[in-house]
């Protein structure tokens, strides 16, 4: 009888551990492409250690992607190329192509911290990728205590 309310007891603890551990917080891609002569979307969101990844989309044009103050250079880009850069402090970070920025190929990115409400990738209800295994884990620990406490009671009866 004994045991089987430890067994309990660490079921419940299992549980509760399970469903407050949210797993870990994972940085997000965001992508921007380069279509004819801009760079779409022009202007992005994000937070504090996301990655960017720029993709030359144009059928025939090379681009680059061009940190206006040398944080990164992708160089040449041929169609279908892509370059990428994470971010890992806070700030606006504007940038052109080499080739076309005469013709108005420029964008900017802006790094928020983390919780300054950049663009989310995640859905609506901010949830990790862990969220999920988490929430299945915690219902097994449920099912499983709630079968041993039926179990003891039937067996009192």
């Amino acid at each position: 009888m004994r045991t089987y309310r430890r067994l309990a007891a660490s079921t419940s603890l299992l549980l509760l551990l399970s469903l407050a551990v949210g797993g870990p917080a994972s940085a997000a891609t965001r992508g921007v492409s380069q279509v004819d002569f801009s760079f779409s979307p022009s202007t992005i969101t994000i937070a504090v250690g996301d990655t960017v990844v720029w993709t030359n989309k144009a059928a025939t044009t090379p681009h680059t992607t061009t940190s206006n103050t040398g944080l990164w250079d992708s160089g040449t880009m041929n169609p279908g190329a892509s370059f990428s850069h994470t971010f890992n402090s806070t700030g606006t970070f504007p940038y052109h192509c080499t080739f076309h920025q005469n013709l108005g190929m420029v964008g900017t990115v802006i790094v928020q911290s983390a919780g300054g409400g950049g663009q989310q990738t995640l859905p609506a209800t901010g949830a990790s990728p862990w969220t999920l295994p988490f929430a299945w884990l915690g219902l097994l620990f449920l099912i499983t205590g709630g079968a041993i406490l039926l179990a003891l009671r039937r067996r009192r009866a």
